[in-house]
C-alpha cells in the first residue's frame, strides 16, 4: 500500500476547484485549466439528452448555459493511487437550476494533476 502525500490531495482539490470556478463564472477558459485537452465526458442532461465524447461538449454547454452564480458544490476525493485519482463532485443549482453528481478521473501527467474524464448524473 502506497502513501499519498497531502500535497497531492491539495493539488487535486485545486484542479477540481478550477472546474467549479469556471461553472460559477460561466468562463470556460477557467474550467479548461482543469481538463486535459483530450478529456471525455458522458452523461445525460435535460437540454441535450445524452452527451458523450469529447470535452468540447462541456464547453458548448457552458456557452449555452452561462454562469451558475448560485451553484453549490461538495468535492470528495474517493481514492488516490500513485498517479491516478477518482473524485466525486456534488453540484446543486447549476445555470439551469439543476443538480448533478460528477465522477471525475484524474491523472498526474508530467507532475501535474489533470482531469481526463467526467461521468455525470442529472438528479431529477
Amino acid at each position: 500500500m502506497s502513501k499519498t502525500a497531502i500535497k497531492d490531495y491539495d493539488e487535486i482539490i485545486k484542479v477540481v476547484n478550477k472546474y467549479i470556478e469556471g461553472l460559477i463564472s460561466g468562463n470556460k477558459e477557467v474550467a479548461k485549466q482543469a481538463f486535459h485537452k483530450d478529456a471525455t465526458m458522458y452523461g445525460y442532461n435535460t437540454t441535450d439528452g445524452f452527451l458523450g465524447g469529447p470535452i468540447q461538449n462541456l464547453w458548448d454547454f457552458m456557452d449555452k448555459a452561462g454562469p451558475a452564480m448560485d451553484l453549490k458544490s461538495r468535492v470528495d476525493i474517493l481514492d488516490v493511487e500513485g498517479t491516478i485519482a477518482s473524485v466525486r463532485i456534488s453540484l446543486e443549482n447549476d445555470a439551469y437550476g439543476e443538480s448533478y453528481t460528477d465522477f471525475q478521473q484524474l491523472l498526474k501527467l508530467d507532475g501535474e494533476w489533470i482531469i481526463i474524464s467526467k461521468l455525470f448524473h442529472l438528479h431529477s
